[in-house]
């Protein structure tokens, strides 16, 4: 069987992906001929690497693993599965079809974030943040939503709604076995994970700043002490005044954040995913000038968020952590 992987943009999409390849190991279907024809980028920059992929996906003989070019990538003899991140590209599915009119096409969705449990508002909302303007930001995220609708077989994600939130076991196993057996542990750490709002345009340096160090303040009133996790694409050079935690690690298993007093930050994946997957005390922080981001949540993002971490506090009330 051949599998066709698109759209991975970060070293946490390719968890996912390795954890439903392991599932499809151990269902025995043979030999599994695993083609990754190019990842996402994220304000202009590749995620992952071709060295990330092969590091990630499992290590086994049965999967056979190859970086096509050209036309190679959409090639097939047979029937195959396409596994998409958040949602099938139409552009991807049309390509495999043209040249396998034929053969069937399971499409499989991974899980691309909290992302993925918005719907085409919060899609659209996401694109405007990012400087797209109409009407694409309107008109993707409908043609997204449609094709998720008509074209998805199996969506294999993180948190089971039917389940309430429910994490999915395959799923969590492969992010806990990243984590190296005996974690560094910081009784006195609390790690701030940030995210590219400057990049993005939506908030300046010194507003974010300023408020990364009022949170500081309040950790040090505590008698801890803050470190910062940038996101990987973030200018890391903005936080030389704070203890910086390498960013190469991915988040969910770097053992300097698992392994920590806590974890505090705006509403984002990782932050869900640490108190998810290791039970570690996370605050959700409003981020002053960005309070109108929690208003724009989905209704299942804002039940899946309160199922694993406190609501939206200001910063005082991040002592929440400690409960």
């Amino acid at each position: 069987m051949r599998y066709v992987i698109t759209g991975v943009r970060s070293k946490t999409h390719l968890i996912h992906i390795a954890a439903y390849l392991r599932r499809e190991l151990a269902r025995g279907t043979g030999h599994l001929d695993v083609a990754f024809v190019g990842g996402g980028r994220f304000l202009g920059n590749s995620s992952v690497t071709a060295a990330d992929v092969v590091g990630f996906l499992p290590d086994d003989p049965r999967l056979g693993l190859t970086f096509p070019e050209g036309e190679q990538r959409w090639s097939s003899t047979g029937d195959l599965t396409y596994i998409a991140v958040g949602a099938p590209g139409i552009k991807p599915w049309m390509r495999l079809r043209r040249n396998g009119i034929r053969h069937s096409i399971r499409v499989v969705v991974t899980d691309e974030g909290i992302g993925t449990y918005g719907d085409w508002r919060t899609r659209r909302d996401a694109l405007a943040r990012q400087g797209a303007g109409q009407p694409w930001r309107t008109v993707r995220p409908l043609a997204i939503a449609a094709a998720d609708r008509m074209l998805t077989t199996e969506r294999f994600a993180m948190y089971d709604k039917a389940r309430g939130w429910a994490l999915e076991p395959q799923i969590a196993d492969e992010f806990r076995a990243l984590v190296p057996a005996g974690a560094e542990q910081s009784s006195d750490r609390v790690v701030f994970l940030t995210q590219p709002w400057v990049e993005l345009g939506v908030l300046s340096a010194d507003a974010y700043l300023a408020h990364i160090a009022e949170v500081s303040r309040g950790v040090e009133a505590d008698g801890l002490r803050l470190a910062v996790r940038p996101h990987p694409a973030e200018d890391t050079g903005r936080y030389a005044g704070f203890e910086i935690l390498d960013e190469a690690f991915t988040a969910e298993a770097d053992p300097a954040i698992v392994g920590a007093a806590g974890v505090v930050g705006g509403t984002s994946t990782a932050l869900l995913n640490l108190a998810a997957l290791h039970g570690l005390p996370s605050a959700r922080l409003v981020v002053p000038g960005l309070e109108h981001l929690e208003d724009e949540l989905g209704a299942d993002q804002r039940a899946l968020l309160d199922a694993y971490l406190p609501r939206a506090a200001e910063v005082g009330q991040w002592r929440g952590l400690q409960s």
